[in-house]
């Protein structure tokens, strides 16, 4: 039995395509996590109607009732294996829960890791909580080429455990996207005029240190301006939301989890305090502008060649608006760039990957 712990929504739309190769393999057991205020994984799974179990939740913002969160679930499924038997092998993008727990009972463990730092230059103080407690836990390491290899060989893991691939993950799920129904017809937002996406920073995450304000005074002075549709998809809560922005005119807040195909055709720009999403509308020629608090090897590579662009203040943010609608707007939508080529060294896709998995554990 091959077992997957998904507990980030981006590793649902990673691995979707790996799991049918998988299975030809061996049966598949997914795991994954809910709490009232972190649902966004269990929803795509449902979208993509992956089989999963319901194990445990997610801990929140402080470092003690995310170690709380921990260890429960690692008693849960501690109890799982005893009812369905120990799995043969173990595969995640970012949980330590699962790590842990394969580790403890022998089972190998292979892990996808793309940001190993809470930086875009290394140094061993840079290296993440959730990579320490993961990485030098693991039999084989896939990286993207964007994240260099001493990330890895750092913590004491040998070269030949590490695999670097041609591609950016969000290559994977985009690459083939088609345009869905706009959801601006089901949310009766208008479509005459421009559409600002809206995404906050994970400010829960163990890598980010503090939670910055630009988004969301951002979000107050574009509604002022009365030029543009501005859209906020949560990415924990919502009812703070709700409460500040809910009664403004041009402002919309998205609760659904909508696939890319029905909402990425229909965006004109990005402002964005995360980092899949970033990287999601970049590849896809969407204007992207990061309010994020920290950088990333992701975010250097993205601003190094000029398929992003930072700002720190609201000010900066309507400015940076409005340069690209001038330029860009030609009365039906903004026009994109063809950035595919950043993203995609060679055809991206899981065939190599699983050669190695197969090679190295199904001999």
């Amino acid at each position: 039995m091959i077992w997957l712990d998904v507990v980030d929504p981006k590793y649902v739309l990673f691995f979707h395509r790996l799991i049918p190769m998988l299975e030809e393999l061996d049966e598949v057991l997914l795991t994954t996590r809910k709490s009232d205020q972190y649902t966004e994984c269990i929803e795509l799974l449902k979208l993509f109607k992956i089989k999963h179990t319901l194990i445990g939740g997610y801990g929140g913002k402080e470092l003690e009732e995310k170690f709380r969160a921990r260890l429960s679930r690692q008693i849960k499924f501690l109890e799982l294996f005893k009812k369905i038997g120990k799995p043969d092998l173990f595969i995640t993008g970012a949980s330590a829960d699962g790590t842990q727990t394969a580790y403890g009972l022998g089972i190998p463990v292979i892990n996808f890791s793309d940001t190993p730092l809470r930086s875009d230059v290394f140094s061993l103080e840079s290296i993440t909580l959730l990579s320490r407690l993961t990485l030098p836990l693991s039999s084989l390491i896939f990286r993207p080429f964007v994240a260099p290899e001493i990330c890895y060989t750092s913590l004491g893991i040998p070269s030949k455990n590490i695999f670097a691939y041609d591609f950016i993950d969000v290559a994977l799920w985009l690459k083939d996207l088609q345009a869905g129904e706009d959801f601006r017809k089901k949310y009766a937002i208008p479509t005459h005029r421009p559409t600002i996406l809206m995404r906050e920073e994970e400010y829960k995450a163990h890598y980010v240190h503090k939670k910055l304000s630009v988004i969301y005074e951002s979000i107050d002075m574009l509604n002022s301006l009365n030029e543009a549709n501005i859209i906020i998809m949560p990415r924990y809560e919502s009812d703070d939301l709700r409460k500040k922005f809910g009664n403004l005119t041009n402002v919309w807040i998205i609760e659904e989890k909508l696939l890319p195909g029905s909402f990425y055709p229909f965006v004109d720009i990005l402002v964005g305090g995360g980092g899949t999403m970033n990287l999601e509308a970049s590849y896809l020629g969407i204007p992207v502008i990061s309010t994020r608090s920290l950088f990333l090897f992701h975010d250097r590579y993205l601003l190094d060649n000029n398929l992003m662009q930072h700002c720190q203040s609201a000010v900066e943010v309507a400015r940076a608006i409005k340069e690209i609608l001038r330029a860009k707007w030609n009365g039906k939508n903004v026009t994109r760039s063809k950035n595919q080529k950043f993203f995609e060294l060679k055809k991206p896709g899981f065939e190599e990957i699983f050669q190695i998995i197969k090679t190295r554990f199904f001999k």
